[in-house]
């Protein structure tokens, strides 16, 4: 059994909470409109006997500033297998999609556009890019170490 202090600062309180599909990560929407993801896949887990309590917090994964005001919902969702992402909304009537790392996607109803779509086929690209850099670099280290051109 275990507890431990959520919010990003004294005298917040959290109002929004959510797990992953795994629940290995907490992710908590604090009163200050902070978004604080915990990893819990190994909180709490003792086996002996009795149940010991544990106070001390899971280690933070991420926490982002994502709201000016209190937030009061967040939802964790795998779009199409294609990446971990969170919804929040808060008391300053908006409500906003976030990357699990704190990278704000859009905003529901801004004037601007925006296509998760494009965000994730981008990344894909550059990730494919940066492999290929990474091989690149790695068989040229390589050959210079083998005395070829």
């Amino acid at each position: 059994m275990g507890m431990f202090y959520g919010p990003s600062k004294t005298n917040e309180s959290i109002l929004a909470m959510c797990t992953d599909a795994t629940n290995r990560h907490l992710i908590c929407g604090d009163t200050h409109g902070e978004i604080r993801i915990w990893n819990i896949e190994n909180y709490c887990c003792s086996t002996t006997s009795p149940i010991q309590f544990d106070s001390s917090a899971p280690p933070l994964v991420h926490s982002w500033q994502a709201h000016l005001s209190p937030i009061i919902f967040c939802e964790w969702t795998d779009y199409k297998g294609n990446g971990e992402f969170i919804l929040t909304g808060s008391s300053d009537h908006t409500t906003r999609v976030w990357t699990i790392n704190g990278e704000q996607i859009g905003i529901f109803g801004q004037r601007q556009p925006w296509d998760i779509e494009l965000l994730i086929t981008t990344r894909a690209e550059m990730e494919e890019e940066e492999q290929q850099q990474r091989e690149k670099s790695a068989k040229k280290i390589d050959n210079d170490e083998n005395g070829w051109s």
